[in-house]
């Protein structure tokens, strides 16, 4: 059984992190603890399933920036489909993985990146991130390691409600502020206290 009393704990140490941030940042190590809380110790599987749904809802969240970049191009839906059918366990996970990386990479390999191009990258990185999340079935995937800074991540290692916080911002946060929409940063991070950890939960 989930521990909610906890949950709801460690949401609100989040949306106090938060309200502190003058720059609207909620971190990883923060996040990590909310995603530990989130755990149900005597059912792996609905821990795994939770914090995919999580993933997932963030893409969801910020996915018109990828829609409105690249109307063509339904690479991201595809994502969130395969992660679903991973989720259904109806998808290979190495194949999966495959189509992941060769979909990131080669929007990489063929995208000039600007500024202007930066929020949808950020969408197409977190979905490509969280096929190959749910490729693990371990809950503790974003756990095993303690984290203190977001952006002490390599590329390849970034978590996808970072991504997609970024995408919101228009930039990342070690980026200046004067760069980056702050209001859109905490206003994507109070959604994801206040609606994506709830329905996650309940999904």
């Amino acid at each position: 059984m989930i521990d909610m009393v906890a949950v709801n704990r460690e949401i609100e140490r989040g949306r106090a992190e938060l309200a502190a941030s003058s720059e609207g940042i909620l971190g990883i190590a923060q996040r990590q603890r909310i995603w530990v809380a989130m755990n149900d110790p005597d059912d792996p599987e609905a821990s795994y399933r939770h914090r995919t749904y999580l993933k997932i809802a963030c893409v969801r969240h910020v996915q018109h920036y990828w829609d409105r970049t690249f109307p063509s191009n339904s690479g991201v839906e595809e994502m969130l489909v395969l992660t679903q059918a991973l989720i259904d366990r109806k998808a290979d996970p190495k194949r999966a993985e495959k189509q992941a990386y060769e979909f990131f990479d080669h929007i990489m390999a063929h995208t000039d990146v600007t500024p202007d191009l930066e929020p949808a990258i950020g969408v197409a990185d977190a979905a490509s991130k969280t096929v190959f999340s749910a490729c693990c079935r371990n809950p503790d995937y974003d756990t095993a390691e303690d984290e203190d800074d977001d952006d002490e991540l390599l590329p390849d290692a970034l978590e996808p409600s970072y991504s997609c916080a970024s995408a919101a911002a228009g930039g990342m946060n070690w980026q200046p502020a004067e760069e980056l929409d702050i209001e859109a940063r905490r206003a994507f991070w109070t959604w994801y206290l206040d609606v994506a950890i709830p329905w996650a939960l309940t999904t």
